[in-house]
């Protein structure tokens, strides 16, 4: 009986070892950061997604029916993971559930079709959607789409995002009521189910990793938007801490950098591009801010892309940028070059009092050089940087999914940041930040199996991203152009 089961057991065992799926990458140059250099001739066996060896030792199929990628003269490294996009939004249209995604519903569901795709070609496969989770459906029903994460918002009632009591009270689905006497409230809206306690563990039976609350009290003139109050924050840290969640917060001036540093958030979601006066980078109010930051282990995403998106709008090259036709849809394109497309563009053009637009560039362009600063002093002391570029950031036209990252790791890189520092920003930081680096950020045993071919290696130059030949999620090789845009 003993011998009939043992029998089994082999046929059992070899029947599971015929039947996975594998895939023996061979003779990659890998690049990974828990590797102090390249490591050359190396092979790496998948198995049904995930990594089970990684060896310098030539390496036999288990399968017979492996597929078998020779990797001579190219490099294998992570995927890459962003840290901070909304899904929800469409550039230069905006979210979901707006009056505009509404009346533009056919090239909305175009766009949306084709974004996973879009982010996978320049290389992004996983994501964290910071921020509100509309539009986590269609793209996580995709056939092929990044890992998706998201960290629910906990919005301010009549504050930012929203600017309007009502609207927070009737779509958002976390807010904190602080004062239910002023409020008109819906018959729906039970305060005791909106305290800082109640909300944090409603958001902690999502499974998300993080919150997101919003310290912002205007832009330009604006400066009186409210805020949640002192005690609301000190619960929100506490209910928090109690849920193993992370607290992230918006925040882009130095008086909000402190009142998020006050109450121990684990990260803020933008640079510090709004200093509030003209200076340079030793003002010592900057650097001070900065090295608080830094003092406190503070997570930090530079998010450098959302004021050049901002400014993109007034450089005549940004639409003619070819990369675009790879990842936009050709109508989405199209109309952008209307009147109707370009009404974000006119609406920030009054907000600067019509001035010609020569000048509004310019001026966009402090927010740009002043977020690569605060980001270079960063880098300077070693402080770990988050890829993330906020995509779409605004209802702008100049981001475009996947492609928007990309201008962020270049403008890093503009800012004098290193290729390998760049490197771990967009590889490990972000898994290992939001405790996923037991499955992503490098190439080891246990891993998930997403992974990057690449012509060049991205350790050593930036643009060597732009030389993706194959793009391999969850062990399945798809070759990059066939994931771009087909333009008819």
């Amino acid at each position: 009986m003993k011998s009939k089961l043992f029998a089994l057991a082999i046929m059992v065992g070899w029947h599971s070892a015929i039947v996975a799926e594998e895939l023996l990458l061979n003779n990659f140059t890998v690049v990974s950061d828990h590797l102090s250099a390249a490591q050359h001739n190396t092979q790496i066996r998948i198995v049904d997604g995930r990594i089970t060896d990684v060896s310098t030792e030539p390496l036999q199929p288990i399968n017979p029916d492996a597929t078998i990628i020779d990797g001579k003269g190219k490099y294998l490294t992570p995927g890459i993971m962003d840290s901070h996009v909304h899904v929800g939004s469409i550039p230069g249209i905006g979210f979901l559930g707006t009056p505009n995604a509404s009346q533009h519903a056919d090239l909305v569901a175009e766009y949306l079709t084709q974004l996973p795709r879009s982010l996978l070609y320049f290389g992004i496969t996983q994501v964290l959607n910071l921020g509100a989770g509309d539009g986590a459906a269609s793209f996580t029903a995709a056939q092929h789409h990044p890992d998706f994460y998201t960290c629910q918002p906990i919005p301010v009632i009549g504050g930012y995002p929203h600017l309007s009591a009502e609207f927070t009270l009737q779509q958002a689905k976390f807010f904190i009521i602080e004062d239910a006497a002023r409020l008109n409230l819906p018959e729906s809206v039970d305060p005791s189910q909106h305290t800082p306690e109640a909300v944090v563990a409603a958001i902690a039976k999502t499974g998300s990793p993080c919150i997101k609350i919003y310290i912002e009290d205007g832009f330009g003139a604006a400066s009186d938007w409210p805020l949640l109050n002192d005690d609301t924050l000190q619960r929100i840290r506490k209910a928090a801490d109690k849920a193993n969640l992370q607290v992230w917060a918006h925040a882009n001036a130095i008086d909000m950098y402190h009142i998020a540093l006050n109450h121990q958030v684990d990260g803020i979601a933008h640079g510090l591009w709004n200093w509030q006066w003209p200076s340079d980078q030793d003002n010592p109010p900057v650097t001070a801010t900065l090295d608080r930051l830094i003092n406190s282990k503070t997570a930090y995403m530079p998010t450098i892309q959302v004021m050049l998106s901002l400014q993109g709008m007034y450089d005549s090259n940004t639409l003619n940028d070819t990369r675009r036709q790879k990842v936009l849809p050709a109508a989405l394109l199209q109309w952008y070059l209307t009147h109707e497309g370009q009404w974000f563009k006119r609406e920030i053009s009054e907000d600067f009092g019509g001035l010609p637009e020569a000048r509004i560039f310019e001026l966009s362009g402090y927010g740009v050089s002043r977020a690569k600063q605060a980001t270079a002093y960063l880098a300077s002391k070693n402080h770990p940087l988050l890829l993330a570029s906020d995509y779409p950031s605004s209802p702008s036209f100049a981001a475009a999914p996947g492609l928007s990252t990309f201008y962020e790791m270049q403008q890093m890189a503009a800012a004098g940041i290193s290729a390998s520092h760049i490197f771990s920003a967009a590889t490990i930081n972000g898994p290992r930040q939001f405790g996923l680096d037991n499955l992503y950020g490098t190439i080891e045993p246990g891993k998930i199996a997403n992974l990057l071919i690449m012509l060049e290696n991205p350790r050593q130059n930036v643009a060597h991203w732009q030389t993706i030949d194959t793009v391999i999620l969850h062990g399945k090789p798809i070759r990059r152009e066939s994931l771009a845009v087909t333009h008819k």
